[in-house]
């Protein structure tokens, strides 16, 4: 009796030892081949372009020498990628470099295979600036101006954004003006070459998307609806949203993400190796070249973030009727 109570006792001992050794000799083994990094964009781009750096200087921090693969998978909203990285094993070997669009707002119409709050945060890299624009010859030079306009003319402000009806732009300004109780005339367009060609020929009296003054151009911002501006000088006078208490500030983040079950061990390993990656010469190079900042968060507040924009995007979008 005394031996087989000796016998249960110690074959306790190795069944928990084993266990406390599974979840590092798990983590240890990850990766266990290449990561594909889908962009659910075509080459070339913006995105494409950090997701490539980010990458290539990720690498040197993964575990088990492994490499870093980028696949451009573009259409739908960006929806193809972000399903591509939705239906793929949830193990961390395939994640997305995402924007806001196709995780916080996309499948809000309830038309994609996955759900908000399907992807697990693992981090925030960069915000794209966005502002309510008017022309360089414009009367309205100041955010004091347009906002006395606007109340003065209900519905007679027309802008533009580059996405259509209920894109990100559109949303984003539609927040602005329920804040401040004015009434705009949305005016789609197909991508912003077209949409800067309209401001420019005068079709329409704004924008709202990434002004380009600071490359000599004459899109010139009012009110950033977005916490980040471009990292140049020549906006530090134009006011954000947050800086003038006004409860309508969008994230049109940039990170990466995965699907939700992936290990919370190997998230950890992901993130490492990508937040080193953000201080690499070559991506502090990007950052230059495209005027923007780094804007890092972790898995938890990135998270939070997602959520966030999820709550507010729904809001509006059941307001404009969009969705029920």
């Amino acid at each position: 009796m005394k031996l087989s109570i000796k016998l249960r006792r110690l074959a306790a001992a190795l069944t928990a030892a084993a266990a406390l050794a599974t979840g590092p000799a798990l983590a240890a083994d990850f990766p266990s081949k290449p990561i594909e990094l889908i962009v659910p964009y075509g080459a070339g781009g913006l995105t494409d372009a950090f997701a490539r750096a980010i990458a290539q200087a990720a690498e040197a921090n993964l575990p088990n020498g492994q490499s870093i693969v980028v696949v451009n998978k573009p259409g739908g909203g960006a929806t193809i990628g972000a399903t591509a990285a939705f239906t793929a094993k949830p193990d961390g070997h395939t994640v997305l470099f995402t924007t806001s669009s196709p995780i916080a707002l996309q499948p809000i119409y309830g038309k994609t295979p996955y759900k908000p709050g399907d992807f697990q945060a693992i981090i925030r890299t960069y915000d794209i600036p966005s502002s309510i624009n008017v022309h360089t010859s414009s009367d309205i030079k100041s955010y004091e101006d347009w906002l006395a306009w606007v109340q003065a003319n209900p519905g007679d402000f027309t802008y533009g954004t580059a996405g259509g009806t209920g894109s990100g732009g559109h949303i984003a300004a539609e927040q602005l003006a329920t804040a401040l109780d004015v009434e705009l005339r949305h005016i789609p367009y197909e991508g912003s070459a077209a949409l800067k060609a309209a401001v420019m020929g005068g079709q329409i009296m704004g924008s709202n998307q990434l002004p380009d003054i600071h490359r000599d151009g004459e899109i010139h911002p009012i009110v950033f609806v977005t916490e980040a501006r471009p990292a140049a000088d020549i906006y530090d006078a134009t006011p954000t949203t947050r800086e003038l208490e006004i409860p309508a500030v969008v994230a049109f983040f940039s990170g990466i993400v995965g699907h939700k079950d992936i290990p919370a061990e190997n998230v950890a390993i992901l993130h490492d190796a990508f937040k080193a990656a953000l201080d690499d010469p070559a991506v502090a190079d990007l950052f230059a070249k495209y005027k923007l900042s780094k804007r890092y968060a972790g898995p938890d507040e990135f998270n939070a973030i997602i959520t966030g924009a999820v709550a507010a995007n729904t809001e509006t979008m059941k307001a404009l009727g969009l969705v029920e």
